[in-house]
């Protein structure tokens, strides 16, 4: 129980107040992610005239267990939950989403569009990506790279599910309730009237680039930009990317500020 109980504080939330603003970022992380990934993108909001909150879901930042338990209705109603706390603290609300977190951005950018200014979305996926070269170079690394290796030191601190050898199992459920999502936002697209800014990457080994082809094609908002980058997989970023889609964030919330 002492490793579950270090691990969940280790992957809380956190907020990351701006005194005297009326706007805040909210940061929802994905399938097995942690609030932790976004801690440099909420530092940068919040050096702006904005408030920033990062959220952390049902199921995560514990056991494989408890990952478990975690289903489309308990991670979309604690998004909203927070939302709707935030909402009566602030006129505007972006939505900031990493792969499963964009789609629950979304569906909640549908509910709450009478506060929600715009969507910020990392890999969100509505088509995954099949195996490939790329896929077992990703794999491999995450495996057998040595100590300090960049790409398996991102991985491992953006999951906040403790690894078991349960964790295939209990993954089965969720991984369920993730595709239940996947078709849930797609269908919300058409509702989605906000500016949209969508990052994806060629070499991301989960979420297909044929993703962003099915978001245009649903989305009827005409502020939407794409941004398509070539080095980042799907949960670490070169430092020179991880630059670019800060100041694309920075771009989108600096609408309203």
């Amino acid at each position: 129980m002492k490793p579950e109980r270090a691990m969940s504080i280790s992957h809380s939330p956190k907020f990351y107040p701006n005194p005297g603003s009326d706007s805040v970022v909210v940061f929802i992380h994905g399938f097995m992610g942690s609030p932790r990934q976004f801690d440099w993108l909420a530092q940068a909001v919040s050096q702006q005239n904005c408030s920033a909150a990062t959220l952390l879901l049902p199921g995560h930042g514990g056991s494989a267990s408890d990952f478990g338990a975690g289903t489309f209705n308990s991670w979309q109603n604690h998004v909203d939950s927070e939302i709707g706390r935030l909402a009566a603290l602030y006129k505007n609300i972006w939505l900031a989403g990493h792969s499963m977190g964009g789609l629950l951005a979304i569906n909640a950018a549908v509910r709450f569009e009478e506060c929600v200014r715009g969507l910020f979305t990392i890999a969100c996926p509505f088509k995954i990506s099949g195996f490939s070269a790329n896929t077992l170079k990703v794999r491999l690394n995450q495996i057998f790279g040595g100590k300090g290796n960049p790409l398996k030191t991102a991985y491992l601190s953006n999951s906040s599910v403790a690894l078991s050898p349960g964790l295939l199992w209990h993954a089965q459920r969720p991984a369920a309730e993730l595709k239940k999502l996947m078709s849930a936002a797609r269908s919300n697209l058409g509702m989605i009237r906000v500016p949209f800014t969508a990052v994806y990457s060629t070499s991301d080994e989960l979420t297909s680039i044929a993703s962003l082809k099915i978001l245009k094609a649903g989305l009827n908002t005409v502020d939407f930009k794409a941004v398509v980058l070539s080095e980042s997989v799907h949960a670490f970023f070169p430092e020179h990317e991880k630059k670019i889609i800060e100041l694309e964030l920075l771009s989108l919330v600096a609408g309203i500020l």
